[in-house]
């Protein structure tokens, strides 16, 4: 079924992704950004539109007929920051008043508690900033009243598409690598959105060695699941 998708963090390497891959499924992207030369040549089924995703009132004009946002929004770096609690305030408000209900956002899995010691050091230290900003996101989509998932990365690579990747609700997948590719991520965005099998679940996922489990779900595809579905 076609859909009209509304983008956040289009600019990116996950939002690049999905408008590719949201494209090549035949969807309608609406993607809004801060900086629209950074997308290049018009493309058929992609609306550019220029805004700023913590303003509830851009957001609210641009998303009236949408059927689901999609945020890929992330922090500019390690630094304080609260850009992607604001945005998910933002975004939640209008939203509500312009009555779309399906939100997937792109979260990070070292908020996960209890994997391992490293994910602990991170969240304490070098990432801590990133944490704070991404749970205070959490928190705010989670009390939303909307058809939220929440999708947990662990670090993200430039790799291609492998649609070998493992999901598990409220944490990483058994066999999980410490990496998965942004095309990955969106294909798993796509999917969770066509077939809803996460709603108001947050979400591991993670490339995981080929031993892990014994693939899943729709016919051809190689992504693993371990959640309840």
């Amino acid at each position: 079924m076609t859909m009209r998708l509304f983008i956040l963090g289009a600019t990116g390497g996950t939002g690049r992704a999905l408008i590719g891959q949201a494209l090549e499924r035949g969807h309608h992207v609406t993607a809004f950004v801060r900086s629209p030369e950074k997308l290049g040549s018009p493309r058929d089924g992609l609306t550019v539109l220029q805004g700023d995703p913590r303003s509830v009132d851009e957001l609210r004009a641009a998303l009236p007929d949408q059927d689901a946002v999609l945020s890929a929004l992330g922090p500019p770096g390690p630094a304080p920051t609260t850009i992607v609690g604001d945005a998910a305030r933002s975004t939640v408000t209008a939203m509500k008043a312009a009555g779309v209900r399906r939100l997937l956002v792109v979260g990070v899995a070292v908020l996960f508690e209890h994997q391992g010691l490293l994910s602990a050091f991170l969240r304490r230290t070098l990432l801590r900033n990133v944490a704070k900003d991404s749970a205070d996101m959490e928190r705010i989509v989670m009390a939303s009243g909307l058809d939220w998932t929440i999708v947990r990365p662990p670090r993200l690579t430039n790799g291609r598409l492998t649609r070998h990747y493992g999901v598990a609700d409220d944490r990483l997948p058994r066999g999980a690598r410490l990496t998965v590719s942004r095309a990955d991520v969106a294909h798993f965005l796509l999917e969770e959105l066509e077939h809803r099998a996460h709603i108001h679940r947050i979400v591991g996922m993670a490339s995981v060695k080929e031993s892990a489990s014994q693939a899943t779900g729709k016919p051809g595809s190689n992504w693993i699941t371990e959640s309840r579905l």
